[in-house]
Protein backbone atom coordinates (compact mmCIF):
# COMPACT_ATOMS: atom_id res chain seq x y z
CA UNK A 1 0.00 0.00 0.00
CA UNK A 2 1.16 3.66 -0.73
CA UNK A 3 1.53 6.17 1.90
CA UNK A 4 -1.87 7.00 4.33
CA UNK A 5 -3.75 10.18 3.26
CA UNK A 6 -6.16 11.29 4.75
CA UNK A 7 -9.76 9.54 3.49
CA UNK A 8 -12.32 12.08 5.85
CA UNK A 9 -13.01 13.43 2.63
CA UNK A 10 -15.77 10.90 1.77
CA UNK A 11 -17.17 11.67 4.78
CA UNK A 12 -17.17 15.11 4.21
CA UNK A 13 -19.16 13.92 0.65
CA UNK A 14 -21.80 12.33 2.86
CA UNK A 15 -22.30 15.03 4.77
CA UNK A 16 -22.66 17.31 1.40
CA UNK A 17 -25.21 14.93 0.59
CA UNK A 18 -27.08 14.98 3.29
CA UNK A 19 -27.26 18.23 3.15
CA UNK A 20 -28.38 18.32 -0.67
CA UNK A 21 -31.52 16.22 0.19
CA UNK A 22 -33.06 18.05 2.79
CA UNK A 23 -36.48 19.02 2.88
CA UNK A 24 -37.67 21.52 -0.36
CA UNK A 25 -37.81 24.38 2.28
CA UNK A 26 -33.71 24.29 2.84
CA UNK A 27 -32.39 23.14 -0.41
CA UNK A 28 -28.94 24.30 -1.62
CA UNK A 29 -27.34 24.65 -4.49
CA UNK A 30 -23.43 23.28 -5.26
CA UNK A 31 -21.88 26.46 -3.87
CA UNK A 32 -24.03 26.70 -0.66
CA UNK A 33 -23.42 23.14 0.04
CA UNK A 34 -19.64 23.95 -0.57
CA UNK A 35 -19.69 27.00 1.93
CA UNK A 36 -21.94 24.87 4.85
CA UNK A 37 -18.45 22.36 4.62
CA UNK A 38 -15.92 25.51 4.65
CA UNK A 39 -14.94 24.09 0.80
CA UNK A 40 -14.15 26.21 -2.30
CA UNK A 41 -16.98 25.08 -4.87
CA UNK A 42 -14.86 23.45 -7.32
CA UNK A 43 -13.54 21.10 -4.66
CA UNK A 44 -16.72 19.87 -3.63
CA UNK A 45 -17.42 19.37 -7.31
CA UNK A 46 -14.52 17.37 -6.92
CA UNK A 47 -15.53 15.34 -4.19
CA UNK A 48 -18.39 14.51 -5.14
CA UNK A 49 -17.69 12.79 -8.57
CA UNK A 50 -15.18 11.01 -6.26
CA UNK A 51 -17.86 9.94 -4.24
CA UNK A 52 -20.78 8.84 -6.79
CA UNK A 53 -18.02 7.03 -8.00
CA UNK A 54 -17.48 5.01 -5.17
CA UNK A 55 -21.46 4.62 -4.28
CA UNK A 56 -21.94 3.32 -8.26
CA UNK A 57 -19.88 0.25 -7.55
CA UNK A 58 -20.87 -3.09 -7.67
CA UNK A 59 -21.16 -4.63 -5.85
CA UNK A 60 -20.86 -1.98 -2.82
CA UNK A 61 -17.21 -0.63 -1.77
CA UNK A 62 -16.28 -1.36 1.43
CA UNK A 63 -15.28 2.07 3.35
CA UNK A 64 -12.84 0.07 5.07
CA UNK A 65 -10.58 -0.39 1.93
CA UNK A 66 -10.40 3.60 0.83
CA UNK A 67 -7.06 4.50 1.70
CA UNK A 68 -6.66 7.73 -1.39
CA UNK A 69 -7.88 11.02 -1.70
CA UNK A 70 -10.47 12.25 -3.85
CA UNK A 71 -8.31 12.92 -6.67
CA UNK A 72 -7.41 9.67 -8.05
CA UNK A 73 -10.99 8.62 -7.54
CA UNK A 74 -12.24 11.44 -9.91
CA UNK A 75 -9.66 10.95 -12.71
CA UNK A 76 -11.07 6.74 -12.25
CA UNK A 77 -14.40 7.91 -12.52
CA UNK A 78 -12.93 9.65 -16.32
CA UNK A 79 -11.31 6.39 -17.11
CA UNK A 80 -14.32 4.59 -16.51
CA UNK A 81 -16.69 6.79 -18.49
CA UNK A 82 -14.01 6.49 -21.40
CA UNK A 83 -12.90 2.66 -20.71
CA UNK A 84 -14.75 0.59 -18.17
CA UNK A 85 -13.09 -2.43 -18.21
CA UNK A 86 -9.84 -0.79 -17.60
CA UNK A 87 -11.09 0.89 -14.74
CA UNK A 88 -12.44 -1.94 -13.42
CA UNK A 89 -8.58 -3.42 -13.46
CA UNK A 90 -6.87 -1.14 -11.40
CA UNK A 91 -9.66 -0.19 -8.78
CA UNK A 92 -8.02 -1.98 -6.31
CA UNK A 93 -4.54 -0.37 -6.82
CA UNK A 94 -6.33 3.36 -6.95
CA UNK A 95 -8.14 2.47 -3.67
CA UNK A 96 -5.27 1.00 -1.68
CA UNK A 97 -3.27 4.22 -3.51
CA UNK A 98 -0.65 2.12 -5.33
CA UNK A 99 -1.40 3.96 -8.46
CA UNK A 100 0.31 7.81 -9.04
CA UNK A 101 -1.85 10.38 -10.03
CA UNK A 102 0.53 11.45 -12.76
CA UNK A 103 0.26 7.69 -13.78
CA UNK A 104 -3.50 7.45 -13.80
CA UNK A 105 -4.08 10.76 -16.11
CA UNK A 106 -1.39 9.24 -18.52
CA UNK A 107 -3.56 5.77 -18.48
CA UNK A 108 -6.56 7.84 -19.17
CA UNK A 109 -5.12 10.24 -21.83
CA UNK A 110 -3.94 6.53 -23.62
CA UNK A 111 -7.53 5.23 -23.68
CA UNK A 112 -9.13 8.42 -24.48
CA UNK A 113 -6.53 7.96 -27.76
CA UNK A 114 -7.19 4.74 -28.09
CA UNK A 115 -11.17 5.19 -28.18
CA UNK A 116 -10.40 7.75 -30.22
CA UNK A 117 -9.44 5.59 -32.97
CA UNK A 118 -11.66 2.88 -32.63
CA UNK A 119 -14.17 5.01 -33.19
CA UNK A 120 -13.19 5.75 -36.54
CA UNK A 121 -15.16 4.05 -38.14
CA UNK A 122 -18.42 4.38 -35.96
CA UNK A 123 -20.70 5.18 -39.01
CA UNK A 124 -20.47 2.09 -40.02
CA UNK A 125 -20.98 -0.20 -36.98
CA UNK A 126 -23.78 2.13 -36.02
CA UNK A 127 -25.80 1.68 -39.60
CA UNK A 128 -25.23 -2.18 -38.91
CA UNK A 129 -26.51 -2.26 -35.62
CA UNK A 130 -29.14 -0.05 -36.35
CA UNK A 131 -29.98 -2.51 -39.04
CA UNK A 132 -29.65 -5.46 -36.26
CA UNK A 133 -32.17 -3.31 -34.42
CA UNK A 134 -35.02 -2.82 -36.94
CA UNK A 135 -34.73 -6.62 -37.79
CA UNK A 136 -34.73 -7.44 -34.33
CA UNK A 137 -38.39 -5.96 -33.61
CA UNK A 138 -39.58 -6.57 -37.07
CA UNK A 139 -39.00 -10.58 -35.90
CA UNK A 140 -41.17 -9.50 -32.54
CA UNK A 141 -43.56 -7.66 -34.20
CA UNK A 142 -44.25 -10.88 -36.18
CA UNK A 143 -43.90 -13.79 -33.65
CA UNK A 144 -45.97 -11.55 -31.07
CA UNK A 145 -49.02 -10.88 -33.24
CA UNK A 146 -48.38 -7.30 -31.74
CA UNK A 147 -50.80 -8.59 -28.46
CA UNK A 148 -47.59 -6.30 -26.42
CA UNK A 149 -48.58 -2.86 -28.10
CA UNK A 150 -52.61 -3.76 -27.65
CA UNK A 151 -52.74 -4.10 -31.40
CA UNK A 152 -53.71 -7.97 -32.43
CA UNK A 153 -54.54 -8.37 -35.94
CA UNK A 154 -53.30 -4.96 -36.60
CA UNK A 155 -50.10 -3.69 -38.43
CA UNK A 156 -46.52 -1.70 -37.54
CA UNK A 157 -45.25 0.20 -40.26
CA UNK A 158 -41.99 1.74 -40.73
CA UNK A 159 -41.61 5.07 -39.24
CA UNK A 160 -37.60 6.58 -40.94
CA UNK A 161 -35.44 9.03 -38.49
CA UNK A 162 -35.43 12.65 -39.31
CA UNK A 163 -33.23 15.23 -37.82
CA UNK A 164 -33.26 14.91 -34.12
CA UNK A 165 -36.06 12.39 -33.95
CA UNK A 166 -35.21 8.46 -34.19
CA UNK A 167 -36.28 5.54 -36.45
CA UNK A 168 -39.25 2.86 -35.67
CA UNK A 169 -42.35 2.46 -36.02
CA UNK A 170 -45.79 3.71 -35.88
CA UNK A 171 -48.54 0.40 -35.01
CA UNK A 172 -51.87 0.02 -35.70
CA UNK A 173 -55.09 -1.86 -34.14
CA UNK A 174 -57.36 -4.23 -36.16
CA UNK A 175 -59.77 -0.82 -36.28
CA UNK A 176 -56.63 1.09 -38.25
CA UNK A 177 -56.73 3.16 -35.02
CA UNK A 178 -52.71 4.41 -34.57
CA UNK A 179 -52.00 2.84 -31.05
CA UNK A 180 -48.08 3.85 -30.03
CA UNK A 181 -45.11 4.90 -31.33
CA UNK A 182 -42.35 2.58 -31.10
CA UNK A 183 -39.19 4.27 -31.11
CA UNK A 184 -35.78 2.21 -31.67
CA UNK A 185 -32.98 4.26 -30.20
CA UNK A 186 -29.18 3.85 -30.45
CA UNK A 187 -27.27 6.14 -27.98
CA UNK A 188 -23.82 6.64 -29.24
CA UNK A 189 -21.22 5.61 -26.13
CA UNK A 190 -19.60 8.78 -26.91
CA UNK A 191 -22.55 11.13 -26.35
CA UNK A 192 -23.73 12.56 -22.29
CA UNK A 193 -25.95 9.33 -21.20
CA UNK A 194 -28.09 12.75 -19.14
CA UNK A 195 -28.31 14.69 -22.13
CA UNK A 196 -29.48 11.75 -24.46
CA UNK A 197 -32.15 10.26 -21.42
CA UNK A 198 -33.47 13.97 -21.37
CA UNK A 199 -33.70 14.67 -24.92
CA UNK A 200 -35.71 11.04 -25.59
CA UNK A 201 -37.90 12.13 -22.63
CA UNK A 202 -38.92 15.39 -24.18
CA UNK A 203 -39.57 13.73 -27.93
CA UNK A 204 -41.48 11.29 -26.20
CA UNK A 205 -43.27 13.29 -24.48
CA UNK A 206 -43.88 15.42 -27.90
CA UNK A 207 -45.03 11.98 -29.57
CA UNK A 208 -48.13 11.88 -27.11
CA UNK A 209 -49.90 14.36 -29.75
CA UNK A 210 -49.74 11.13 -32.01
CA UNK A 211 -50.17 8.41 -29.96
CA UNK A 212 -51.39 7.59 -26.59
CA UNK A 213 -49.08 5.31 -25.74
CA UNK A 214 -44.82 6.08 -26.87
CA UNK A 215 -42.16 2.97 -26.83
CA UNK A 216 -38.97 3.12 -26.56
CA UNK A 217 -36.69 0.12 -27.57
CA UNK A 218 -33.28 -0.21 -27.05
CA UNK A 219 -30.93 -2.52 -28.55
CA UNK A 220 -29.47 -3.60 -25.01
CA UNK A 221 -29.49 -2.09 -21.25
CA UNK A 222 -27.63 1.48 -20.55
CA UNK A 223 -27.79 3.76 -18.49
CA UNK A 224 -29.72 6.11 -20.60
CA UNK A 225 -32.65 3.46 -20.41
CA UNK A 226 -32.26 3.84 -16.33
CA UNK A 227 -32.02 7.35 -16.66
CA UNK A 228 -35.58 7.68 -18.51
CA UNK A 229 -36.86 5.21 -16.40
CA UNK A 230 -36.17 7.37 -13.24
CA UNK A 231 -37.62 10.56 -15.06
CA UNK A 232 -40.71 8.38 -16.12
CA UNK A 233 -41.03 8.41 -12.43
CA UNK A 234 -40.55 11.77 -11.52
CA UNK A 235 -42.25 13.40 -14.43
CA UNK A 236 -44.52 10.87 -15.98
CA UNK A 237 -45.29 8.23 -17.95
CA UNK A 238 -44.18 4.91 -15.47
CA UNK A 239 -46.30 2.67 -14.11
CA UNK A 240 -47.01 4.89 -10.92
CA UNK A 241 -48.25 7.88 -13.20
CA UNK A 242 -51.35 8.68 -11.43
CA UNK A 243 -52.59 9.73 -14.83
CA UNK A 244 -51.84 6.28 -16.44
CA UNK A 245 -49.11 4.90 -18.11
CA UNK A 246 -48.12 5.76 -21.14
CA UNK A 247 -44.50 5.60 -21.28
CA UNK A 248 -42.75 1.58 -21.92
CA UNK A 249 -39.18 0.68 -21.69
CA UNK A 250 -37.81 -1.93 -23.49
CA UNK A 251 -34.40 -3.68 -23.96
CA UNK A 252 -33.17 -6.86 -25.47
CA UNK A 253 -30.94 -9.08 -23.79
CA UNK A 254 -28.21 -11.61 -24.63
CA UNK A 255 -30.78 -14.11 -26.19
CA UNK A 256 -32.92 -11.81 -27.89
CA UNK A 257 -35.62 -11.34 -25.82
CA UNK A 258 -37.46 -8.34 -25.54
CA UNK A 259 -37.70 -7.24 -21.85
CA UNK A 260 -39.89 -4.75 -20.71
CA UNK A 261 -39.45 -2.70 -17.96
CA UNK A 262 -42.51 -2.67 -15.74
CA UNK A 263 -44.23 -2.85 -12.44
CA UNK A 264 -41.72 -5.11 -10.84
CA UNK A 265 -38.59 -3.06 -11.95
CA UNK A 266 -40.18 0.27 -10.91
CA UNK A 267 -41.26 -1.10 -7.39
CA UNK A 268 -37.46 -1.91 -6.61
CA UNK A 269 -36.33 1.37 -9.03
CA UNK A 270 -38.62 3.62 -6.36
CA UNK A 271 -36.40 1.81 -3.19
CA UNK A 272 -33.36 2.36 -4.74
CA UNK A 273 -34.38 6.16 -4.90
CA UNK A 274 -35.50 6.41 -1.93
CA UNK A 275 -32.29 5.26 -0.68
CA UNK A 276 -30.36 7.90 -2.76
CA UNK A 277 -28.92 5.46 -5.06
CA UNK A 278 -30.65 6.77 -8.28
CA UNK A 279 -28.18 8.05 -11.58
CA UNK A 280 -30.36 11.35 -11.88
CA UNK A 281 -28.91 14.04 -9.42
CA UNK A 282 -31.83 16.43 -7.39
CA UNK A 283 -30.03 19.17 -9.09
CA UNK A 284 -30.85 17.75 -12.61
CA UNK A 285 -34.84 18.42 -11.78
CA UNK A 286 -34.26 21.59 -10.82
CA UNK A 287 -33.02 24.87 -12.37
CA UNK A 288 -31.82 27.96 -10.03
CA UNK A 289 -33.05 31.85 -10.70
CA UNK A 290 -31.51 34.98 -9.86
CA UNK A 291 -32.47 38.75 -9.94
CA UNK A 292 -32.40 41.30 -12.22
CA UNK A 293 -28.59 42.35 -11.03
CA UNK A 294 -27.29 38.97 -11.69
CA UNK A 295 -27.25 38.38 -7.44
CA UNK A 296 -28.50 34.50 -7.36
CA UNK A 297 -31.62 34.28 -4.80
CA UNK A 298 -30.90 31.01 -3.67
CA UNK A 299 -34.09 29.66 -4.98
CA UNK A 300 -34.17 26.63 -6.81
CA UNK A 301 -37.73 25.79 -9.14
CA UNK A 302 -38.61 22.25 -10.56
CA UNK A 303 -38.47 22.21 -14.17
CA UNK A 304 -41.21 20.13 -14.21
CA UNK A 305 -44.33 19.57 -12.06
CA UNK A 306 -42.33 16.35 -9.76
CA UNK A 307 -44.63 13.29 -9.12
CA UNK A 308 -44.55 12.86 -5.60
CA UNK A 309 -43.62 8.82 -5.38
CA UNK A 310 -45.07 5.99 -3.10
CA UNK A 311 -43.33 5.59 0.36
CA UNK A 312 -44.77 2.00 0.26
CA UNK A 313 -44.83 0.75 -3.63
CA UNK A 314 -47.14 -2.86 -3.88
CA UNK A 315 -47.81 -2.85 -7.68
CA UNK A 316 -45.63 -5.89 -8.43
CA UNK A 317 -46.79 -7.76 -12.43
CA UNK A 318 -44.49 -8.33 -15.18
CA UNK A 319 -45.37 -7.06 -18.52
CA UNK A 320 -45.44 -10.98 -19.58
CA UNK A 321 -48.61 -11.45 -17.40
CA UNK A 322 -50.21 -8.53 -19.28
CA UNK A 323 -49.53 -9.88 -22.54
CA UNK A 324 -50.92 -13.61 -21.37
CA UNK A 325 -54.07 -11.87 -20.18
CA UNK A 326 -54.35 -10.24 -23.95
CA UNK A 327 -54.19 -13.62 -25.21
CA UNK A 328 -56.52 -15.36 -22.97
CA UNK A 329 -59.40 -12.73 -23.68
CA UNK A 330 -59.06 -13.07 -27.51
CA UNK A 331 -59.24 -16.89 -27.26
CA UNK A 332 -62.00 -16.96 -24.68
CA UNK A 333 -64.09 -14.70 -27.09
CA UNK A 334 -67.22 -16.12 -28.86
CA UNK A 335 -65.50 -15.68 -32.28
CA UNK A 336 -61.97 -17.11 -31.49
CA UNK A 337 -60.27 -19.27 -33.58
CA UNK A 338 -59.22 -22.53 -32.94
CA UNK A 339 -55.51 -21.34 -32.85
CA UNK A 340 -56.77 -18.28 -30.71
CA UNK A 341 -58.22 -20.96 -28.10
CA UNK A 342 -55.23 -22.93 -28.55
CA UNK A 343 -53.62 -19.73 -27.21
CA UNK A 344 -55.84 -19.05 -24.11
CA UNK A 345 -55.15 -23.02 -23.16
CA UNK A 346 -51.48 -22.23 -23.72
CA UNK A 347 -51.67 -19.51 -21.71
CA UNK A 348 -53.56 -21.37 -18.72
CA UNK A 349 -51.02 -23.79 -18.85
CA UNK A 350 -48.07 -21.46 -18.57
CA UNK A 351 -50.07 -19.73 -15.26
Amino acid sequence: MGRRVDTSWYETYQEGIALEQQSREQRFSDPEVAAQLGLKPKTWSRIKIAGRFLDGLTPAFDRASLHCGYAPLERLAKLGSIAPEVAQEVLHAVLSNQLKLHELEALVRNQAATTAENQAPRPLRATASKHALYQRMEDFFSASDLYAFDAYQGRALRRRSTLGAPGGYYVYNAKGKLTCVVLCIQPGAWRDPATAARELYEHALSQRAVAPHIWCVFERANVVLQRLAELSLHWGGSPYDPKGQWLYLAHFDDHGVLEVLFEQYFTQLIKQLRTGAGLIERAELYCSIEAADGQPSGELVALRPLLKLPKHPTKSRLFREVVQSRIKAVGEGANASPVERRGALEVDLDM
